[in-house]
């Protein structure tokens, strides 16, 4: 991006000349946010904004995640030996539209989850815990009776389904909230500190066409993509930011005049989507930018820590709460997908079947280069992983084996590959990155010169794409192979080996795993507290993902964050999208 048009979007959004004043603050970083609506947004970009526009009843103390501190809620009980949660609201809080905030709102916000609950969102792991399904009703009907079920049936099931909405989030008053769960569940209060999990003002959404909060309208919005909705690109929050524009790229904040907490020293906040690296790299030594996202320790090291004027924030106590894989994708959609080629093993593209077959997931498992990965992209600084598991959670094994880089074993699998046919005729694929991410577009990069140089039969097609497209190529199950990363919702190792692992999670379910000795697994390590025989299970689990390769982890890189050096008051939380809140920092 030229500076003249960096200079426009800057001067026409916030008023500003090039050197970003004092109370602004600029970050520039790659890849769009998909949704700004809480109860559809899963992805770190959307996140990012909606932690400080909206606000959870609870939220981490700073950079603890064992420390928590009361936003909307002031306190809270647990009774009836875990099935039931009760929050005491702040009093005093006013939404961004004016509107007070009362447990009128927090309970509509809740059930407006479990009542839409897209299959591409976050609502499956609330709805979980409080209605006992981890899909929505339409879903779990169908699970239930079928794909065309008895009209009686179907509305007897649906109309039970809402009892149990209905009975999950009551209020007692307007400042009492309380949750009954399905069954004790342990993670239910980390659950509750997600970004999503946050209190949207009810009068203004139903005012402006959202779901209505009563059993009248609720089936028009069961599985409901709610990127079609109002509040998709509007916000009205209880947060010490509002919304100002967000024209589906950069988004502009300011401060909420009416924020019943500190009031921030930044009053002025854009996120601007910058995906080629050397602009926001000359953006933040003009001064243009405040932080930027640098993708790689090689360029922060040869491109940037150098900067005068730049400050580069690193602990060696900092633990991503996150973790990535390769995943093979047993089950693409099959209909009407560009990414298949000709659909048929024909060497022209490959069959929706293609990845089960496990030589062939073995052989793409041996082309990863895992040593180059650390040594050139993260300069020594990062970590291989065993599992899809931060090294940090409880049921890591390290001493699990690792699948590297090795084109004897490789060769030998793509030869064993459907019953030796493969190797002889050869195969197209696509693998898209998302643009902006160096170490996705990498390893795109290695499988198809790894794979290549092994067979001149075999050809990698690499693509970048925009964050959207790609989230909802995944979603769509269209795939076949895709690169993608998972950072905590919650604070416990379920939300990632279930996540994707279980043929019911997030990942597992859109890559096909149909495993039933690791879901066993997975659900019995799910009823048990004790740390001990949890952690053996999940040893377990990794063992027979190693002996399967449904995905592949890749290397987890040691964390930093940039800026500029009047910046203050940043810290790390990996629970945290942008891991430090704007209302936390001040420039000098």
């Amino acid at each position: 991006m030229k500076k003249g048009l960096l200079a426009g979007i800057l001067i026409s959004a916030l008023g500003l000349a090039l050197a970003t004043p004092k109370d602004t603050f600029v970050h520039m970083t790659f890849g769009e946010v998909d949704t700004l609506d809480p109860a559809q947004a899963y992805d770190t970009a959307s996140n990012y904004i909606i932690e400080n526009v909206y606000e959870t009843l609870y939220t981490y103390k700073k950079d603890s995640l064992t420390e928590y501190e009361p936003l909307l809620a002031t306190s809270y009980e647990i009774k009836d030996g875990g099935k039931t949660y009760v929050f005491h609201l702040r009093k005093g809080v006013k939404f961004h539209s004016g509107n007070a905030m009362t447990c009128k709102d927090a309970e509509y916000s809740f059930e407006r989850v479990l009542v839409t609950n897209p299959g591409d969102s976050w609502g499956w792991f609330l709805a979980e815990s409080l209605v006992g399904y981890d899909v929505n009703a339409k879903a779990a009907a169908e699970e239930k009776l079928g794909k065309n079920p008895d009209p009686k049936k179907l509305k007897a099931f649906l109309d039970d389904y809402w009892k149990k909405i209905d009975a999950s989030v009551e209020c007692d008053g307007l400042y009492t909230l309380t949750f009954h769960l399905a069954k004790p569940d342990p993670t239910f209060f980390a659950k509750l500190l997600y970004a999503g999990a946050a209190i949207v003002d009810s009068k203004w959404a139903i005012a402006h066409g959202e779901w209505s909060g009563t059993k009248k309208d609720w089936e028009a919005w069961i599985g409901k993509d709610l990127r079609q909705g109002y509040l998709h690109n509007h916000m009205s929050g209880t947060g010490p930011y509002k919304l100002v524009k967000w024209d589906g790229k950069d988004v502009v904040a300011e401060a909420f005049d009416g924020y019943w907490g500190k009031k921030p020293k930044i009053k002025k906040v854009l996120v601007q989507v910058v995906n080629e690296e050397p602009t926001r790299i000359e953006a933040l030594k003009r001064g243009d930018a405040d932080r930027i996202a640098v993708t790689s320790r090689a360029v922060l090291e040869s491109q940037v820590r150098n900067i005068p004027g730049v400050k580069v924030w690193e602990n060696k106590n900092w633990a991503p709460a996150a973790a990535g894989a390769v995943f093979f994708n047993q089950a693409p959609a099959a209909k009407d997908n560009p990414y298949l080629g000709s659909g048929k093993l024909d060497g022209q593209g490959v069959p929706p079947d293609f990845f089960k077959d496990e030589h062939v997931r073995k052989a793409f498992a041996y082309a990863i280069d895992q040593d180059a990965i650390i040594d050139e992209l993260y300069l020594g600084k990062g970590v291989k992983l065993t599992m899809a598991l931060p090294p940090s959670f409880l049921g890591y094994d390290p001493k699990l084996p690792i699948y590297s880089y090795d084109p004897d074993k490789m060769e030998a699998h793509f030869k064993k590959a459907f019953g030796g046919k493969l190797w002889n005729t050869g195969f197209e694929i696509t693998i898209l990155y998302n643009e902006g991410n160096r170490v996705r577009q990498t390893i795109a990069e290695m499988f198809k010169a790894n794979i290549e140089e092994i067979n001149p039969k075999f050809k990698v097609k690499v693509q970048g794409v925009q964050w959207p497209d790609f989230i909802r190529a995944v979603s769509k199950r269209q795939l076949p192979v895709f690169i993608l990363g998972w950072g905590a919702d919650y604070a416990d190792p379920d939300n990632f080996i279930y996540t994707f692992y279980h043929s019911r999670g997030y990942y597992g379910n859109k890559i096909g795993i149909k495993d039933q000795e690791m879901d066993r697994l997975i659900e019995e390590a799910r009823t048990i507290t004790d740390a001990k025989k949890r952690a053996e299970l999940y040893h377990q689990v990794g063992k027979r993902a190693y002996e399967t390769a449904p995905l592949v982890p890749y290397p987890l890189p040691s964390p930093f964050i940039v800026t500029r050096n009047n910046v203050t008051g940043v810290y790390y939380n990996p629970m945290l999208s942008g891991t430090f809140l704007w209302k936390d920092i001040e420039k000098k």
